[in-house]
């Protein structure tokens, strides 16, 4: 399965739809240190998440027979982790920090929440449309908040992903 493919596809029907009225930018860096130096090909807005592809892995689950020992399946088993991130100026609020600033300009009101709401655990993938197969079970495993990310300041979150093809 070619996983950087099927997200690049991902992300260009999320930003053809307005996904969670964002627009969206893809890039698969495909090393967390390589994220830094990604530069944009279009001239992005503010309101765009930002996704980049890292840490991409596979593995082979065999289950044997008990008694003989022979393979009774096989699968095969795709690992990555997607960031999900916005733009954000320094000294903004993660929620009610410094007092005087309102609530809903917030990261968590703004960034973190929306991004978790439309990418979170109710998100469905495209898989059957991109993929044209219905034998893949996708798991979100682990989301993990970012602040202030490398040079950009990037705010979102880390998600890691299990893509299991059945045969």
């Amino acid at each position: 399965m070619n996983i950087v493919d099927f997200f690049k596809k991902q992300v260009d029907i999320y930003n053809d739809e307005l996904k969670c009225d964002f627009c969206w930018n893809f890039s698969a860096p495909l090393k967390e240190s390589q994220t830094n130096i990604v530069q944009s090909e279009t001239n992005e807005e503010d309101c765009c998440v930002h996704v980049f592809l890292t840490d991409p892995g596979f593995r082979e689950n065999i289950t044997r027979n008990t008694q003989t020992n022979l393979i009774t399946s096989k699968t095969c088993v795709d690992t990555i982790t997607v960031w999900a991130l916005m733009k954000v100026p320094l000294g903004v609020n993660n929620y009610n920090e410094i007092k005087g600033h309102p609530i809903e300009e917030s990261k968590w009101n703004t960034v973190f929440y929306p991004i978790r709401e439309c990418l979170g655990c109710e998100n469905i993938l495209d898989t059957c449309e991109i993929l044209g197969e219905t034998n893949v079970n996708i798991d979100l495993t682990n989301g993990v908040i970012v602040h202030n990310y490398i040079d950009e300041n990037y705010n979102g979150w880390k998600i890691s992903y299990t893509f299991t093809q059945v045969k």
